[in-house]
């Protein structure tokens, strides 16, 4: 998630001179902490359903709501695809060790696509972990602690060296939108309000899509 939007703000702190912030975690971290400490202005997670809890709980202005892109989901494996995993149904063989996200915007992407394949019985006997988000899914992989794990292509961009996509067929795949919006607290409404427009703008769409966020139908 950050490096897209931290590119953007590179680029629109370059043209208006605005100073930039980050605070990077887990959406459920970062929603815990604007409640509490009634700060922040924008808000960007990995899925819908996120930024639905949060204006939920009136933490985010929903008219600013923008969705700044679509991840598409995908089998990721270690780098030389050493169970020569090419397809879900491999994800069901004896001794094939799959990870899974209980987390963040993955939460429930290996339900929806093993549901899709006629495949939950087979693929879940075969889950030997249970990460805490995107990057420790990831970690999985990296340190070879499982052989396949349900994430995003976009991963690719950011772990070249270390893992493959396994595609999977259109009829499998499930995608999100990545969400922004200016938190209620904010007190710099309006400039919040001019970073998101710059993000969905088609300046920050190829930003996003340098990082394999795609952004209309022929795209994914």
């Amino acid at each position: 998630m950050a490096p897209p939007v931290k590119k953007c703000a590179k680029e629109f702190t370059a043209n208006l001179g605005t100073n930039f912030e980050f605070t990077v975690g887990k959406a459920e971290n970062l929603i815990s902490e604007i409640s509490e400490f009634n700060k922040g202005d924008i808000l960007t997670c990995g899925a819908e359903f996120i930024l639905d809890e949060a204006q939920e709980k009136g933490l985010i202005l929903g008219p600013t709501r923008r969705s700044v892109g679509y991840r598409r989901s995908a089998i990721l494996v270690s780098m030389g695809n050493p169970k020569k995993i090419k397809s879900i149904s491999d994800l069901t063989r004896e001794g094939v060790r799959v990870g899974i996200s209980v987390s963040g915007c993955l939460l429930g992407v290996w339900d929806d696509i093993s549901s899709k394949a006629g495949l939950t019985d087979s693929i879940r006997k075969n889950v030997t972990d249970f990460a805490d988000g995107c990057g420790a899914v990831m970690a999985l992989i990296n340190q070879r602690k499982v052989d396949a794990v349900f994430g995003w292509d976009a991963f690719q961009k950011l772990w070249r060296e270390t893992m493959e996509v396994v595609e999977l067929p259109r009829d499998l795949q499930v995608f999100r939108s990545t969400g922004i919006a200016v938190i209620g607290f904010s007190r710099n409404k309006e400039i919040s309000k001019e970073f998101i427009n710059f993000v969905i703008s088609e300046n920050g769409k190829k930003t996003y899509r340098e990082y394999g966020w795609h952004h209309t139908l022929a795209e994914l």
